[in-house]
């Protein structure tokens, strides 16, 4: 049967193509000899035998050229600019400079020629002969060392810019498609220059990454709850010697301190910490006092409650913070509960306050500004107190109530910690 002129039209060039893919990376090359490549030289073909072993290991030698062309220099550039501005420029106008610089170096003569050779390479990638390998040695060397380094500074920009990809976008995976427009939008710009206008790429870039980023709660949460355990120096309001001089004190007549805190003396006090008994009087309202403020020595164990899971989840962070409250003030209840008793009378007490010198509330605030609750800046400060407060009252009059129980019951208080 002889087929209908569309199809045998379709049949002649169907096997054409067969044609083309099959013959592989020679194809680069197309109907150029090296007689044509050697006269342009004013060599001989052998010679160009003798140095590539014939026509398809030199065209081998020019996807090898080609690969070593890829200029990963204006990217390590733009890596260090971004960084090292990054966190004073607005997210949008920093995508928009990036973009901005990566047109302009793709428009560059040389990127020009650089990409119409690659498209010419990619159409080897089909054959049937050597597509595959010619696949992978772009793959390896064009892509990756370009992607690599790509996602790295996407990362860095998140980073500093306190933002993340929604999902199911990874960082690697919008630079892939960030490279993709860009290399489409060229070869469209080197068939019609007039088509592409200049700050199209960057007006589709701060398109797509308004939509796929989002601010990062988490980095702004953990960042809030590292800066509240910071608690080294004194807080603002506070007198930094007269806090510091307390605490050491405190921390000095500390294993004084195994029964009632008024049956020890300031005496007692004064000469645990070598200092008169004078100064011991006029900065502290007692031994009660004095007990209260020896909690601040366990001020490093209760950071690194926080930070043990900080970046899996806020919550959880507070939680083990205060079940670790729960579980020293069960170890050393003598000097939690005046602390617990110095907290009540600090309220209503003028002098030095002993949250100054303990401040396991800053915690509990921080994270009521991380999880993003309805909780109003001023009152944070009374709920985050009534948090601790409780903590310390459950663990020391109920003995039997697990310390994560009671860090789930105080938390109850907390909107969006449950």
């Amino acid at each position: 049967m002889v087929p209908v002129q569309g199809e045998a039209k379709a049949a002649i060039v169907e096997a054409a193509w067969g044609l083309v893919d099959r013959r592989g990376v020679v194809q680069l090359l197309g109907d150029v000899s090296l007689r044509d490549i050697a006269d342009e030289l004013g060599i001989s073909a052998s010679t160009i035998t003798y140095h590539f072993g014939g026509k398809e290991g030199l065209a081998w030698a020019m996807v090898e050229s080609l690969v070593d062309a890829r200029d990963l220099e204006p990217l390590r550039v733009l890596t260090d600019v971004l960084s090292s501005g990054a966190g004073s420029i607005d997210a949008s106008e920093l995508v928009r400079v990036a973009a901005v610089a990566n047109w302009a170096e793709l428009a560059r003569p040389e990127s020009s020629t650089f990409e119409r050779r690659l498209m010419r390479v990619l159409a080897a990638t089909g054959s049937s002969g050597d597509g595959e390998r010619i696949a992978a040695r772009l793959r390896d060397g064009v892509w990756n060392e370009y992607l690599d380094p790509f996602t790295d500074l996407l990362d860095a920009v998140c980073r500093t810019q306190r933002r993340r990809f929604v999902e199911p976008f990874t960082s690697r995976e919008v630079a892939r498609i960030v490279m993709a427009t860009a290399e489409r939008l060229l070869q469209q710009w080197l068939l019609d220059p007039d088509g592409v206008r200049p700050d199209l790429l960057p007006d589709a870039m701060v398109a797509f990454f308004s939509a796929v980023m989002r601010p990062d709660s988490t980095r702004l949460s953990i960042e809030e709850l590292e800066s509240s355990m910071r608690v080294l120096e004194p807080q603002d309001g506070a007198d930094p010697d007269l806090v510091t001089w307390r605490r050491r004190v405190a921390a000095a007549a500390a294993p004084l301190f195994t029964g009632p805190a008024v049956d020890v003396s300031l005496t007692e006090v004064a000469a645990a910490a070598d200092v008169s008994v004078t100064e011991v009087a006029e900065r502290f309202r007692g031994p009660t006092e004095v007990a209260a403020v020896s909690v601040y020595r366990f001020m490093p164990d209760l950071r690194a409650a926080v930070e043990r899971r900080l970046d899996v989840d806020v919550r959880l962070a507070l939680v083990d913070y205060l079940c670790e409250v729960a579980r020293l003030a069960r170890i050393e209840p003598p000097a939690w509960g005046a602390l617990g008793l110095e907290r009540q009378r600090a309220v209503y007490s003028i002098g030095p306050d002993v949250h100054h010198d303990v401040p396991l509330d800053l915690t509990i605030a921080a994270g009521l500004a991380a999880l993003d609750n309805t909780v109003p800046e001023p009152d944070r400060a009374d709920l985050s107190r009534l948090v601790v407060d409780t903590v310390i009252s459950y663990s020391l009059t109920r003995p039997n109530v697990a310390p994560h129980s009671v860090a789930a019951l105080a938390l109850r208080l907390v909107p969006g910690a449950d």
